[in-house]
């Protein structure tokens, strides 16, 4: 066919000779998208396993073909380097397999980047960032960022408060709620309404202090990326949208992007509002006229660092003669998998309509274990199954994955594994056993009483008799370089002796443990019967144990029932520690034993040397991944229980205030003691604040909400049940991912303990026993 007859195809033409050329057959739907004429906005509401890069890609060559554009003036932005690597490699297969259709599609490549890429590559054309580097963790500044901290708190160290700070400065300015890159916008005057804004967004109840903390942090570390050269992933949205105030470079930054004539926003539930703000002032209004953006609001499970729905729920607001086009078939999942999982996402309230068809007719497998057991259990016929696909030489181990909700749940089941020789690629170091932080606690005391060791009993101090406590272990030392716990133990007695402290009794504790431990294991060393040594060397494993547990349970309980650890992973870890412990008989076995597989676990070079592998996956990681057999695990009542669950069935999101009053006061008639269960479930904090307030009539709530403060403190308690029943629908979508990365072979536990949620999946009525 020669070019003089290609110009002159149709779109319809075209399709035909792209199915032909790429071997493929498309679905209604899918030609519906790709006759996109450029004249209006376009979302594609893409399902699961729909194939939206493909049709990205097909509507970028069919424009190409057309004429419309040349290729280096399509633009494809995405979130992640994997999906923009995907892109690119997929439009170059593409052209290679359409070469002999006559169809010119040669001539240059349409830039596929992600938001940080092309931010960052802006950025670097002003004078002020050319030289900068990027930085890609604060860790970098730990040193210097912990010692801003002047008020260390009692119950967590100064790293975990780094963690919880850098989270909320990370939401902030991905939902553009701060203009300075620190305080909330409209309170930067005003620190004390600043705290009030912030203790909003935080995840933690947290005093003043460590607000004001939080501002000596941020602004310690804005200076230390000034000093040294460096910009972060944040810098390259607030940077860029300031360096936009200046208009030379506005229209420097406008004039880059004006080649692009059609511009396609990849998984555009995941943008924030400032990703959004962006990119809407760069790209040329034209282009914005015919903007395309793909997305699957099923699948917005981001809002913890910022992405924000909304837009592609409201994307007729945001695109004005916006068209929606859905693609409604999962290509990927089986339809036995599907069909169980349709039933849940349909519950959430606040979605975009499609259907959700599978394109694998009759195909795949949901298998379905109960048991009465809560927690982990190594006997589960789930993890039977599990080891034996594993171990299947016809089973490539890459095609299987574990998908959790939790840190927590991956870390145990990654130990348990590696005790059968099959080591996880966990992709977080800090999530194995070794690293955490309940683990870490009992075995460092139980080092520190065995091995003579203060250097562990100092780590752990804190965990003993919290800050407090600390502070006294280094007063009595004064800053001597102590090796032995024996050596602070005798300094602790001489100053408990001449100084009126009231922990000279927690002290007197350790050195009761301690002294009863190096006791017997004297007693074991010196003994000349095996089976005596035997016998004691097993007794002090329990007793080590014991000991750690007892010096730590004041510690714990409060981190409890502060909802600052939840009780049942704790008992999870400790049932768990016990147990392995239990297999033992020496306890420097133990130890050494740890210590190998904690090198193997930690270490994917150790990993890919491992006959068995599995990967390990949360939810959030493995969007966008498909495997054979998926295996979902650990999804607990952790957040969301029975009784939390009916108020996102009550209260929907975006339920308007007078419907919502309207609401609250049927369900409070009918039954009060309920709806309170409900909200002392979800953690609804402003409804306490509601019944210790004698002005507020719950029974006459009409004239109660005439009066400002109290109207005000119940428009409060709305905004937080909305907030949790968006929570709620969030995690419905979060468990609709997990189902759908399965093509073949879905499974699930089900135990006393579960997610209510997955009780919305249509689940078999018999059930396997564990």
């Amino acid at each position: 066919m020669g070019d003089e007859n290609i110009q002159d195809l149709s779109t319809e033409q075209i399709i035909d000779l792209m199915e032909s050329g790429l071997n493929m057959k498309f679905s209604d739907e899918q030609i519906a998208i790709l006759k996109n004429d450029f004249t209006k906005p376009l979302l594609v509401n893409a399902c699961a396993g729909s194939g939206k890069t493909t049709i990205f890609i097909l509507m970028a060559l069919i424009a190409i073909a057309e004429g419309k554009v040349e290729p280096n003036e399509i633009l494809g932005i995405t979130f992640s380097h994997k999906s923009k690597i995907d892109m690119g490699q997929r439009y170059q297969n593409f052209i290679d397999q359409l070469e002999d259709t006559g169809l010119n599609l040669n001539g240059g490549k349409p830039k596929f980047t992600t938001f940080h890429a092309l931010f960052y590559q802006l950025l670097l054309q002003n004078p002020e960032y050319r030289s900068s580097k990027v930085l890609t963790s604060y860790r970098y500044f730990i040193r210097d960022l912990a010692d801003q901290i002047k008020h260390p708190s009692n119950i967590i160290t100064k790293d975990e408060m780094l963690s919880e700070m850098f989270d909320l400065n990370d939401y902030m300015i991905n939902q553009d709620l701060t203009s300075d890159g620190i305080l909330p916008r409209s309170s930067e005057a005003s620190l004390t309404k600043a705290i009030k804004i912030m203790s909003e967004y935080s995840r933690q109840n947290h005093n003043e202090e460590f607000y004001a903390d939080y501002v000596d942090v941020i602004k310690k570390y804005q200076v230390l990326k000034r000093e040294n050269g460096y910009i972060d992933f944040n810098d390259m949205k607030l940077l860029l949208l300031k360096s936009m105030q200046t208009p030379q470079y506005l229209q420097y930054y406008q004039q880059v992007m004006a080649r692009f004539k059609i511009a396609v926003i990849d998984e555009f539930q995941d943008i924030d509002n400032l990703q959004w703000k962006i990119i809407s002032k760069l790209l040329s209004p034209e282009t914005m006229k015919h903007l395309i953006v793909i997305g699957d609001d099923d699948q917005s499970i981001y809002s913890f660092r910022g992405s924000n729905p909304k837009f592609i729920l409201n994307y007729k607001k945001l695109l004005p003669n916006a068209q929606k086009h859905n693609l409604s078939t999962n290509y990927r999942t089986g339809e036995k998998i599907l069909k169980k999982v349709i039933p849940l996402i349909k519950k959430n309230h606040v979605r975009l309509d499609k259907e959700l068809l599978s394109g694998k007719k009759d195909m795949g497998k949901f298998i379905l274990y109960s048991t009465k057991k809560s927690g982990f259990s190594g006997d589960s016929k789930m993890l039977r199954h599990l080891v034996k696909q594993i171990r299947d030489k016809k089973i490539n181990n890459d095609d299987i994955a574990i998908l959790v909700r939790y840190n927590s749940s991956r870390m145990l089941l990654a130990d348990w594994l590696a005790n059968q020789q099959i080591y996880a690629d966990i992709n977080n170091i800090g999530a194995i056993l070794q690293n955490n932080i309940v683990y870490r606690i009992i075995t460092e005391l139980m080092k520190a009483m065995w091995n003579d060791k203060f250097e562990y009993f100092s780590n752990q101090a804190n965990r003993i008799g919290f800050r407090s406590y600390k502070d006294h272990t280094q007063k009595v030392v004064k800053n001597q370089d102590l090796e032995k716990l024996s050596q602070y133990l005798k300094f602790a007695d001489q100053y408990n002796a001449t100084t009126n402290t009231p922990f000279k009794r927690t002290d007197e504790r350790v050195k009761v443990y301690f002294n009863s431990v190096q006791r017997f294991k004297t007693r074991m060393q010196e003994s000349d019967s095996e089976e005596t040594r035997d016998k004691l060397a097993k007794s002090l494993i329990k007793d080590l144990y014991k000991a750690a547990q007892k010096l730590t349970d004041r510690y714990f309980d409060y981190m409890e029932e502060k909802n600052f650890m939840s009780k049942n992973e704790v008992n999870d870890i400790k049932k768990y520690l016990e147990e392995e412990l239990s297999k033992y008989q020496s306890i420097d076995d133990f130890f050494l034993a740890e210590e190998q597989k904690k090198a193997i676990l930690t270490s994917r070079i150790e990993q890919g040397r491992q006959t068995d592998r599995i990967q390990f996956l949360s939810l959030h990681q493995a969007k966008g991944l498909e495997f054979k057999y998926v295996y979902l695990y650990g999804l607990t009542d952790k957040e969301v229980d029975r009784a939390s669950k009916v108020l996102n069935s009550w209260f929907p999101p975006e339920m308007a205030m007078d419907k919502f009053v309207q609401k609250w006061k049927l369900v409070y008639k009918q039954n009060f003691q309920f709806l309170e269960n409900a909200l002392k479930s979800a953690h609804v904090d402003k409804y306490r604040e509601i019944t210790n307030n004698n002005a507020f009539n719950p029974i006459n709530l009409d004239k109660t909400l005439k009066k400002n403060k109290e109207f005000g403190m119940f428009y409060d308690l709305y905004k937080e049940i909305e907030n949790y029943s968006a929570f709620i629908e969030e995690e419905r979508r979060l468990l609709y991912v997990g189902v759908t990365r399965a093509q073949k072979e879905l499974n699930l536990r089900i135990a006393p303990d579960s997610n209510p949620l997955v009780f919305d999946l249509a689940l078999p009525k018999k059930n396997p026993k564990k």
